[in-house]
């Protein structure tokens, strides 16, 4: 058996309510999922143009412990 890769994760929305509210259904429906609090991003390229975001990461049939 073959060991589960993690591939990283990338939300990204201007809004940071709309970000947390998709986060939720994919938290719920995959429980192999972690994601960080959404954050502003902070390149200054983009001043005034920021969108919010949340990292995380996914291994495929692990269940990870969430931090709360």
């Amino acid at each position: 058996m073959t060991k589960s890769k993690l591939v990283k994760v990338r939300l990204q929305c201007e809004d940071d309510r709309e970000i947390d509210r998709v986060a939720e259904i994919l938290l719920q429906r995959c429980p192999e999922l972690i994601l960080a609090s959404a954050r502003l991003g902070s390149n200054p390229k983009y001043a005034g143009q920021q969108k919010y975001a949340r990292y995380g990461d996914f291994k495929i049939n692990v269940i990870r412990k969430r931090r709360s």
